[in-house]
């Protein structure tokens, strides 16, 4: 996919090292500047919750961006209603963390990074299309099948037969409406259970 990134951020050499992070990947032209014009997808940066709030309210809409920021919060609270896919991320998320975020975003998907102090970022939800709550061993299960595993490696992992993960695999695509796994990690990621 051919995409142009543009980064935002007040450090130009923050700025360079996020772009340093994203350089690599066939068919991204990684840019850094002060505006969105011309650009596919934003990185921004911010310093503080003020400064997040702001790049967050001076989005053009419908443009997919990544931004990451200590608190984000209340930029969580205003993206409930937001329809734009938005990963939020901590500064700290590694390189490949980031292009995962960007790689969603650009896919239409809004993502939070797992285990961050980001509680609470999703899609929001239909009550309509509520599904039935997943238990805390199933939340575990979900990760892992969101990282790629196999029922004999969330087996593994966790400690329980290959067995007892292909019927928490099977309960969790029931509760989320699924097909398939991908279905369901699409889904997850969508509505903020499960994280990159």
């Amino acid at each position: 996919m051919n995409a142009r990134i543009a980064i935002v951020c007040s450090s130009p050499l923050l700025a360079g090292g996020l772009a340093a992070a994203l350089q690599d990947v066939d068919g991204w032209t990684v840019q850094a500047r002060r505006d969105s014009s011309e650009a596919d997808a934003l990185v921004l940066h911010a310093r503080d919750s003020a400064e997040a709030l702001a790049r967050h309210a001076a989005l053009p809409p419908g443009l997919p961006a990544v931004l990451l920021g200590d608190d984000l919060h209340e930029v969580v609270r205003r993206a409930a209603g937001d329809p734009r896919a938005l990963a939020l991320l901590t500064p700290s998320a590694s390189p490949a963390r980031l292009r995962a975020a960007l790689a969603a975003v650009l896919l239409g998907l809004s993502v939070r990074e797992a285990g961050g102090d980001i509680d609470g970022f999703g899609a929001p939800r239909d009550p309509a299309a509520e599904h039935e709550p997943l238990t805390p061993r199933e939340l575990e299960v979900f990760e892992l099948i969101g990282k790629g595993l196999s029922n004999r490696d969330i087996a593994g992992v966790l400690g329980i037969s290959a067995h007892t993960a292909k019927f928490h695999v099977g309960q969790i695509l029931a509760k989320v409406g699924a097909a398939t796994r991908a279905e369901a990690v699409s889904f997850g990621l969508r509505q903020g259970l499960i994280g990159l």
